[in-house]
């Protein structure tokens, strides 16, 4: 019953992150300087420690990283609606939302939790690696090594299919 449930978390998260790369790709001024600038400002404030980063790197290089963002977002979306790589993908998101966290969330307790509360779920699909029910890593797993499947819990999950065999 578990797994299904967490099969169900895993989902309805990748569908929430298609949904709003969705969002990103069909916007061209998300990939502009001051469009970028923009979404970001409407979305909340940045640390502050966090906003040196900003203005000094990232604003600069907005397109590199306005599609490096959107690109993370589709691709870890996919890989949790589809159970692939499941734990990296998990990792990739979680950086991802920590990121865009600190980017947005200064001075607003609300949209911490929110975050966090996000960042808790994906880890909690990737640590319990959520793909194997419903999911392709379940195939995935007899092809290649559960340790780069399974990244970085590969050991655990090779031992316990061990001990199921």
């Amino acid at each position: 019953m578990m797994r299904r449930l967490l099969a169900v978390l895993r989902i309805l998260i990748g569908l929430l992150l298609i949904y709003t790369s969705i969002k990103k790709w069909r916007n061209p001024a998300y990939f502009q300087a001051e469009g970028f600038a923009n979404i970001l400002a409407q979305k909340g404030a940045p640390f502050p420690f966090y906003k040196v980063l900003l203005d000094s790197y990232v604003f600069p290089h907005t397109m590199a990283f306005a599609t490096l963002a959107a690109l993370v977002e589709s691709t870890v979306g996919v890989s949790f609606l589809l159970g692939a790589f499941t734990t990296p993908a998990s990792i990739a998101g979680m950086v991802m939302i920590a990121n865009f966290d600190l980017a947005t969330s200064y001075g607003n307790p609300g949209n911490i939790v929110g975050h966090l509360f996000l960042i808790g779920l994906m880890a909690l699909v990737g640590f319990c690696s959520a793909g194997r029910t419903w999911g392709a890593d379940a195939f995935l797993a007899r092809a290649i090594s559960p340790r780069l499947l399974f990244f970085p819990f590969g050991a655990r999950f090779n031992a316990v299919s061990k001990h199921r065999a």
